[in-house]
């Protein structure tokens, strides 16, 4: 997925076609710890972002960065109010199964762990820019879920019609991030 900073438009490219999905909306500019194209290292590890997605959930917004690290993998690094996190998906085989929303407080385990729902939130895509691994839509609605994990672990659910997409990361301190 790309959007095009301007045009405004924001397209889908496949090995078919290109398809144009929505626009990018209007992304303020401010101060930030993190930005498009600019390599940051957090504990060690170099992260390039090349994709940067801002949701509201209503009191307040986020920002979400695709990055590709030095080790091929891609991630997303989240920016809330100055706390940072750095989730990577989860293979479906290895996700939790659920058929309902879960409650406040409600265990899921993956692996070994137990994680704990601290969060349960509707968001809404509010402005795109730069390059993402999946298809993102300017102000599509997202159901998520934030739980919480042992020694600062974090595990992420958004549910949609095609079911779960669960992240698995973890919360890192604002000022071990670095421009490299």
């Amino acid at each position: 997925m790309i959007s095009c900073p301007y045009c405004g438009t924001t397209s889908f490219l496949s090995d078919k076609a290109a398809q144009a999905t929505s626009g990018t909306g209007e992304m303020h500019e401010a101060p930030q710890l993190i930005s498009l194209g600019t390599r940051v290292v957090i504990h060690g590890t170099a992260y390039l972002p090349i994709g940067h997605a801002r949701f509201s959930y209503g009191r307040g917004e986020w920002d979400e960065y695709w990055v590709e690290t030095d080790q091929g993998g891609p991630a997303w690094i989240s920016v809330d109010e100055g706390d940072v996190a750095i989730q990577r998906a989860v293979e479906p085989s290895l996700a939790p199964t659920l058929t309902d929303m879960p409650f406040m407080g409600t265990t899921i385990g993956i692996g070994q762990t137990d994680y704990t729902v601290s969060e349960i939130e509707t968001a809404r895509c509010i402005a795109l820019r730069g390059l993402f691994g999946e298809v993102l839509a300017l102000n599509q609605t997202y159901r998520f879920v934030n739980c919480t994990g042992p020694r600062g672990t974090l595990l992420s659910g958004e549910v949609s019609a095609d079911g779960w997409a669960w992240f698995l990361g973890r919360w890192v301190d604002p000022f071990r991030v670095r421009a490299a």
